[in-house]
């Protein structure tokens, strides 16, 4: 995608958003199946995959390729730019689904561990056509920074929202009275991305 101008990426976001508005999928069910392609990827660079979903989450309606791509490019921005605990041990993203009753929508996060706080031009420019920040800068991982800019426009094109953020590890708080009472302390940071869409029959 190197080489990818910006006519292209809007025919392949148009190509893959092609069904949006005709099924109702689970976002759980795409989401596991990006877990066992994503461990593959997650164990060659020394990471772990890990997944937390809520048993019941509605239905969206959106297209299952064009989910499946978003969910793909964030997964793999993670698995790039996650690092290792201070005390060592593998590097870890977090996947989680749930309702979220205060936005009214299904919540995705995909969060990096230990990753340094990103700079507020960093959030703010990250889904930018070509942008790469000041830790994809300096670090050897390879990319073109289009990866975020293509899942944003794919979850768009569902009537969604992707965005960047600072932020602990999910679930941190509700397992506070068992890991984090064990000594292990404050809850581990990192950058999440979280992906919101409108369940189905919320569509405006």
């Amino acid at each position: 995608a190197a080489g990818w101008a910006g006519e292209e990426v809007s025919l392949f976001v148009g190509e893959v958003a092609g069904e949006v508005g005709v099924p109702v999928l689970f976002v759980t069910d795409v989401l596991r199946e990006a877990c066992s392609v994503g461990a593959a990827v997650a164990s060659s660079r020394g990471a772990q995959l890990l997944a937390l979903f809520d048993e019941e989450v509605p239905g969206v309606r959106a297209s299952e390729r064009a989910l499946r791509e978003a969910l793909a490019n964030v997964i793999d921005n993670g698995l790039k730019y996650a690092r290792p605990p201070p005390g060592g041990g593998e590097p870890c993203v977090s996947l989680s689904c749930r309702w979220c009753e205060e936005e009214g929508k299904v919540l995705t996060e995909v969060w990096n561990s230990f990753s340094p706080p990103l700079p507020d031009e960093d959030l703010r420019r990250a889904f930018e056509w070509g942008y790469r920040g000041a830790a994809a800068r300096k670090s050897d991982a390879e990319g073109t920074g289009l990866g975020l800019q293509i899942a944003r426009r794919l979850v768009e094109s569902m009537g969604g929202t992707l965005c960047l953020h600072n932020a602990p590890m999910p679930g941190w708080a509700a397992a506070e009275s068992g890991a984090g009472a064990a000594g292990i302390g404050a809850p581990p940071e990192g950058v999440s991305a979280v992906l919101m869409l409108p369940r189905a029959g919320d569509h405006t």
